[in-house]
């Protein structure tokens, strides 16, 4: 199934010769440069492109300022936007490998199965920009979080 793989950086295997570790794909992009790429017409990735990794996104969401505390549960317009944009090449996704998305905070399935990172007490609402209800899967003990292509 073609989508989002969020993991925890500790089962990434940046080299790709790891047994027993997520081999990241070749192709490595920040969340702005993977949107760019996927807005451009024609669709420039297909089944035969190299695989793609998201790297540093809960980095990006920290220096965004996108946290937010345990009791919060706060409208993120950046990430409706960017999450709406996603979802606009959700067909042209669906054409391509799983798209590897490393995370180094700690991942945290919560209430309504919306996947938080966990940042110095705060959380980052991953789930906003990947939606709810993840497939879980588990690489080397670690539960791994697969979202469809289309982000529902």
């Amino acid at each position: 199934m073609a989508g989002y793989l969020v993991f925890p950086e500790e089962v990434c295997d940046w080299s790709g010769n790891v047994p027993g570790k997520i081999p990241l794909n070749p192709v490595r992009m920040g969340l702005f440069d993977l949107i760019r790429e996927f807005e451009q017409d024609p669709f420039p990735f297909d089944r035969r492109s190299p695989g793609l990794a998201l790297i540093r996104l809960d980095e990006l969401m920290v220096h965004l300022g996108c946290m937010e505390g345990q009791a919060e549960n706060l409208d993120w317009p950046v990430l409706a936007d960017f999450h709406r944009r996603l979802r606009a090449v959700a067909q042209e996704v669906s054409n391509m490998g799983v798209i590897h998305v490393p995370v180094s905070c700690h991942l945290d399935l919560g209430g309504g199965n919306q996947l938080y990172a966990r940042y110095t007490g705060k959380r980052i609402p991953l789930w906003r920009l990947f939606g709810a209800n993840p497939t879980l899967g588990n690489v080397g003990g670690h539960t791994t979080y697969l979202f469809g292509d289309n982000l529902s």
